[in-house]
């Protein structure tokens, strides 16, 4: 259909015709994005570089800090997910 096809038929359309139509077309609604996720997402990279210790500031073997820094990474999961 041509835009001039479709002008000619809202055009033979009667009022009651147009009132029908306008209550079954749905008006646009307002589409919200949900950021929850990404929130969720930084609060844990937030909390875990913000408790990481640095190698350079460990005092230790490789071993113990790699340890160390999966017990930290255990410790933020279970505050975010569980608590907080």
């Amino acid at each position: 259909m041509s835009s001039n096809d479709i002008d000619a038929l809202i055009e033979s359309l009667s009022p009651e015709q147009i009132k029908a139509l306008t209550k079954v077309i749905k008006k646009p609604t307002i589409r919200t994005i949900d950021s929850k996720h990404r929130d969720n997402r930084m609060k844990v990279n937030r909390l875990y570089f913000s408790a990481e210790p640095s190698p350079y500031q460990f005092d230790g073997s490789w071993k113990e800090y790699t340890g160390h820094q999966d017990m930290i990474r255990e410790q933020v999961r279970n505050e975010v997910y569980n608590g907080d």
